[in-house]
């Protein structure tokens, strides 16, 4: 028996969803609702308990236009990715709508302010072990403009950087042959070990091995920071981490749809600066997290006594590279000076 033959909106859609990964649940805007068809409406609608239907014999979920955000926000919450695909002109009787996806968003891309907890930051991050040896890591928090790179010789000394700023999405090249875990009876490298045991319960997304090349890369973070040079950030064009930067940005800025904002500066971390607490160290001095997984029972919860977002996320980042530099400790304890003096 011939397949029905598709309507012309199913076409469109089909068209859409084919260049999408096949772990992106695709969001197509019918009026006034956001539907979902064929493995995404199954999909879609166990994970947001709504009922699945059947239009022509194919299953379609679908969920309210301006209830949107909170459906996915569900979805983002248990590591799924979202493409939202809207329509683009004023629908007219008879005549196919134009759409177009207008966003695509990930557990680290997410802007909506109901979907990200506003004392918390929310970063995204890029790592890397380039053949020549070494290990380049970048983050940046959508929400705050917070962008940082760093570049080490030993990769176990950005495991607790990496631990720290508990990243909800993590960017790595497709040929990362490290993600895998080594056949059993082997002896895996320890630092590899501990950090697939971090990437794991995390949106990890894989990206084409080009997208963390270092020249490509510092092309992305300049058109990003609109700038023609870094040294008014202290760093130089040849920079090792401004790969891993560059995959960010370049990441970002192609689900999103349009260039980040609100970035404006880009800042360095140095090990050497800053003291070293390892994943088991975070984990057993409950810094972040009780033993419970909450941060509910952590050192954070306990000393938290901010009054504004920005302030929280602000002790979070000094929890995260407790600075040992006593030039900016000092300028941290006169701040503190002239408020209780004032």
């Amino acid at each position: 028996m011939a397949a029905p033959k598709l309507t012309p909106m199913m076409e469109q859609y089909l068209e859409v969803r084919r260049s999408l990964p096949a772990n992106t649940l695709l969001l197509f805007r019918l009026g006034d609702f956001y539907e979902m068809f064929h493995e995404d409406a199954e999909e879609g609608a166990r994970l947001l308990g709504i009922t699945l239907t059947r239009r022509n014999d194919y299953p379609m979920a679908g969920i309210p236009y301006h209830a949107a955000e909170t459906y996915i926000n569900k979805l983002l919450a248990v590591g799924k990715k979202v493409a939202v695909c809207d329509q683009t002109e004023t629908p007219q009787p008879g005549k196919l709508v134009r759409r177009a996806l207008t966003r695509i968003l990930s557990p680290g891309t997410t802007l909506g302010e109901d979907q990200l907890e506003s004392r918390k930051n929310h970063y995204i991050a890029a790592i890397d072990f380039p053949a020549r040896g070494g290990a380049r890591l970048a983050w940046m928090d959508l929400s705050t403009g917070e962008f940082m790179l760093a570049a080490e010789d030993h990769p176990g000394a950005l495991l607790p950087v990496l631990a720290s700023i508990d990243p909800a999405e993590i960017l790595v090249s497709e040929e990362a042959s490290w993600i895998t875990p080594p056949p059993p009876g082997s002896h895996p490298d320890p630092v590899l070990a501990e950090l697939r045991d971090l990437l794991r319960g995390r949106t990890v997304t894989e990206l084409p091995a080009s997208r963390f090349e270092r020249p490509a890369g510092a092309r992305a973070v300049l058109e990003a920071l609109g700038v023609l040079n870094l040294e008014g950030f202290g760093l130089a064009l040849d920079h090792s981490a401004l790969g891993a930067a560059g995959a960010v940005v370049a990441y970002v800025t192609e689900n999103l749809r349009a260039r980040p904002e609100n970035l404006r500066t880009l800042r360095e971390y140095r090990s050497t600066t800053a003291l070293q607490l390892d994943p088991a160290t975070l984990r057993n001095l409950e810094i972040f997290r009780s033993i419970r997984g909450g941060r509910e029972g952590s050192l954070l919860h306990a000393i938290d006594r901010t009054l504004t977002p920005g302030g929280a996320r602000l002790l979070e980042q000094w929890l995260i590279a407790p600075s040992l530099d006593l030039a900016e400790l000092r300028r941290r304890h006169a701040a503190i000076g002239a408020f209780l003096l004032h």
